[in-house]
């Protein structure tokens, strides 16, 4: 039937942000517990750049966004490697302002908006 009533906004992207992964958790075993809902063209762990953990979360592209929204009612709060996961549609990137050079930052973290020593 094509009326569903679940309350879910329909999916916009056929990118999906999964979250609630366990850290044993691999790009591998992602896909393949993404793959039965249709052709996926991603499937990522995203792991810390530094000591390449991963930090629990994801993401998963379809080829269309009705696989994406047939995956996220599969999977949402499924078990993945003993955890719970979260299925969410993966929100489009906001551009991030650039950081701002670390010699303006004042000790406790906060920027000071003022502009010291000018006069206009």
């Amino acid at each position: 039937s094509s009326s569903s009533n679940n309350n879910n906004p329909a999916l916009t992207t056929p990118k999906l942000f999964v979250s609630g992964l366990s850290r044993l958790t691999t790009d591998e075993k992602l896909r393949e517990a993404f793959s039965p809902f249709g052709q996926l063209l991603e499937a990522k762990v995203v792991a810390d750049r530094l000591t390449g953990r991963s930090k629990g979360f994801g993401f998963v592209r379809y080829a269309t966004i009705d696989e994406a929204s047939k995956a996220q009612e599969g999977m949402n709060a499924k078990f993945l490697d003993g955890w719970v996961i979260f299925v969410d549609p993966a929100k489009p990137r906001q551009p991030k302002p650039p950081p701002p050079p670390p010699e303006q930052q004042s000790e406790t973290g906060l920027r000071t908006n003022k502009t010291i020593g000018w006069c206009g």
